[in-house]
């Protein structure tokens, strides 16, 4: 399962940098507009973002 958890890790991180280069990008969007931008690009839910930007349960690094 060492493959799966790799990916896992490799699109969180993703994740976080898209997160950061739409922030630095866009700075006067709010936060909600781009945790939903990232969330469409990546086929999440919302709130499963910005748990992997905060590195919430089991997101964490």
């Amino acid at each position: 399962m060492a493959k799966g958890n790799e990916r896992f890790k490799k699109r969180n991180q993703d994740v976080r940098i898209t997160f950061h280069a739409l922030s630095k990008k866009n700075p006067k969007w709010r936060v909600e507009a781009i945790v939903e931008d990232v969330a469409d690009k990546f086929y999440l839910a919302s709130r499963t973002v910005e748990a992997i930007i905060r590195q919430e349960g089991i997101y964490k690094d």
